[in-house]
């Protein structure tokens, strides 16, 4: 959103879990992974940065310059017509202990 695109769209919403189907038979990732053999599917960490943007970023938004971020977290921001600020970070970097 920082480099001037207009819009996103992610072509693999739900996938099985070997990465298809899709057009370049290649494994891929998904916002959701399905497995159809038990019944189930499989929430990814791109099916919640999605949730962010579409929940609190609504269409006619303008995006705004930010100062600020790291090399771990990277920063956004919009004005909505609403006349709110939304910021959006994304950590990078996750560490489990």
């Amino acid at each position: 959103m920082n480099h001037w695109v207009a819009g996103w769209v992610d072509w693999n919403l739900a996938l099985n879990e070997s990465g298809g189907p899709n057009w370049a038979g290649n494994v891929v990732d998904a916002a959701v992974i399905i497995n159809t053999s038990a019944d189930e599917f499989y929430k990814q960490p791109m099916f919640y940065a999605l949730g962010h943007f579409s929940k609190f970023v609504p269409p006619e938004s303008m995006r705004i310059g930010i100062v600020g971020g790291t090399r771990s977290v990277k920063a956004t921001a919009f004005h909505t017509s609403d006349h709110l600020i939304v910021v959006v970070l994304l950590n990078k970097y996750v560490c489990f202990l």
